[in-house]
């Protein structure tokens, strides 16, 4: 308790000397404005220049000191510690929301300005109105994001401290994977029950559309081949399963009355798979190379890969753009299929974010440096991540793997080696990075924000329809240009602000505006 409490004296002279020095430099930059002899304006430059690196020191020393700042009790128990954890994460929680709270009033107000300014001729304040709507979404999405990453962190310490996870009362992986299973093929089953709906009604239309013709058959071969793919998958890991578990005849009757032509969407019972949230942000992706695929894949040969899907009679001719509907790229025999064709070892990967293809490999042959390809995929409240893998003959899909893009919200590269579905190793890195707000850097004269009725005739937040949060921002962004905010009275402790600010500080003078 003693070392503790020195601890805590130290950090309480640090702020004291930071506020001391932060008057100062105050006081200097308002004897800048005020006086106009060159000699005193190069010494005040000087005390500036001194009292920003002395500003700088001591953030580092504060910094330091909270880094070292433990709890040293050795009586105290692991409970009482977790506790305090937990408490604390709680606490930021909360103000987590408190802002998200804030920036929801924020972007209600500018959704206001928009639209009482859509129709007038002030197309700059609606251009900043736009501006402000823009970056308080973002804002939004990253607090959203945080919150999530706190809470799964506080979820974590409560589960280490849960005595009935310790003794495995949770679902097993294997059962995970199980439910996950199920979860996709409820999906593939419904997309290929739409898609054969569609192929119907264009079918008994006098005249056809050849692109949504296309465009339907490539939805109904690629879900029918993933439905193959999982119910294989479903199968090995069902012969896994205790014989006596609860869900082991439910699973079996799914797979009897799924199959790939044939699947029914309401045959299939919904699973506990937990939603992922939603993120936005860039995601890079790497993908570097598969092994041990599937050779012989399920419901696949030369003859009925050729055949058409449907009865209809412009099947045949729209089997070449099949693959334009999956997004991939045809071979060099205009993408069509010859029965002859002997198997291939060349394979290739296309990259989805919630059934939207965003990317793909080139072919190359099955090794873990086949491609070595990366991607920058720009997320917008995405969910998941698909990455299927074709052969380059009449194979075609013969591996995929699903993954939920929060997983991933720690900011940090992960090296991975995948367990594709049913069978197959891929390699990759998969790393997310938090959305940035960026401004693009403008010169413009000094000019008077005000008229000189000292903004008499200026709107105040009633009259244009916006909470004073948003009146707020509103007056911030028609502040001219500046190199430093310093002169603004900064809080004592803004966690919360150094936890997820988008943007780092550029330079010392702006890093002196937060104290930890």
């Amino acid at each position: 308790p003693s070392f503790q409490q020195k601890l805590e004296g130290e950090k309480e002279l640090l702020r004291r000397a930071i506020q001391k020095e932060l008057k100062i430099k105050e006081g200097a930059e308002n004897l800048r404005k005020a006086t106009t002899d060159r000699k005193n304006l190069v010494h005040i430059e000087h005390v500036l220049k001194c009292s920003n690196r002395k500003l700088e020191q001591l953030h580092w020393e504060l910094q330091e000191l909270n880094a070292r700042i433990v709890i040293t009790d050795k009586e105290e128990s692991k409970t009482g510690r977790s506790c305090i954890m937990i408490d604390g994460k709680i606490v930021k929680i909360e103000a987590l929301k408190k802002q998200l709270h804030v920036e929801m009033k924020v972007k209600q107000g500018a959704e206001n300005m928009i639209q009482m300014y859509s129709a007038s001729k002030e197309r700059k304040l609606l251009a900043t109105a736009q501006q402000m709507l823009q970056d308080s979404k973002t804002k939004i999405e990253i607090i959203r994001m945080h919150i999530v990453k706190v809470s799964q962190s506080a979820g974590g310490m409560e589960d280490a401290m849960d005595p009935a996870v310790r003794m495995g009362a949770t679902i097993s992986p294997l059962e995970l994977r199980i439910e996950e299973l199920r979860h996709h093929l409820r999906i593939e089953a419904a997309v290929a029950e739409g898609a054969k709906n569609v192929l119907k009604i264009l079918g008994g239309s006098r005249v056809q559309d050849c692109k949504f013709l296309a465009e339907a058959q490539g939805r109904l071969q690629e879900s029918s081949q993933k439905i193959d793919l999982l119910r294989l998958s479903l199968e090995r890991q069902l012969s896994e399963l205790a014989p006596d578990h609860p869900k082991r005849p439910l699973i079996k009757q799914e797979l009897v009355n799924t199959s790939s032509l044939g699947a029914r969407h309401g045959s299939i019972q919904p699973t506990s798979v937990i939603k992922p949230t939603a993120l936005t942000g860039t995601l890079e992706v790497r993908l570097m190379g598969c092994q041990d695929l599937l050779e012989n894949v399920p419901g696949r040969s030369r003859m009925t890969s050729s055949s058409p899907i449907c009865g209809s009679p412009s099947d045949l001719r729209s089997l070449s753009r099949t693959r334009v509907g999956l997004g991939i790229h045809g071979r060099s025999v205009a993408g069509k299929y010859l029965r002859n064709e002997e198997p291939c070892n060349e394979v290739l990967a296309v990259l989805k974010v919630d059934n939207k293809v965003v990317g793909q490999t080139n072919w190359g042959p099955v090794n873990n440096q086949a491609w070595d390809q990366s991607f920058v995929i720009d997320l917008d409240r995405s969910r998941e991540l698909e990455i299927a893998v074709y052969w380059r003959d009449w194979r075609e899909l013969c591996a995929v793997k699903f993954l939920r893009l929060d997983d991933f919200l720690d900011n940090e590269r992960h090296g991975m080696c995948l367990s594709l579905e049913p069978q197959g190793v891929l390699f990759a890195e998969v790393m997310f990075c938090n959305p940035v707000i960026e401004r693009k850097p403008k010169l413009q004269r000094q000019k008077r924000i005000f008229p000189k009725q000292k903004g008499k005739e200026f709107l105040r937040a009633p009259q244009m329809n916006i909470n004073v949060a948003a009146w707020g921002r509103l007056m911030m962004s028609f502040l001219p240009p500046c190199s430093s905010v310093s002169t603004l009275s900064p809080p004592l402790h803004d966690p919360i602000h150094s936890d997820f600010s988008p943007v780092p500080p550029q330079s010392p003078a702006d890093s002196v505006s937060k104290l930890s």
